[in-house]
């Protein structure tokens, strides 16, 4: 799985953050991930594409 960031339409809503807090942080104001992806797992896959879906600007994009 690839997760691209588009932050310059991040409106930093929190969303995915809280769907998928162990993904997504919004520490810095916009979102960033935490992990690295050799790390991801097939929870995170859904929880990303949960996030990716839910989000209302479009900022994540999944490859799966």
């Amino acid at each position: 799985m690839k997760i691209t960031l588009h932050q310059n339409k991040c409106l930093s809503c929190g969303m995915c953050a809280s769907i998928a807090p162990e993904l997504f942080s919004l520490e810095t104001g916009l979102v960033t991930t935490k992990k690295q992806p050799e790390t991801y797992t097939e929870e995170d896959k859904k929880l990303a594409i949960e996030a990716s879906e839910a989000c209302p600007n479009g900022v994540i994009d999944i490859e799966t």
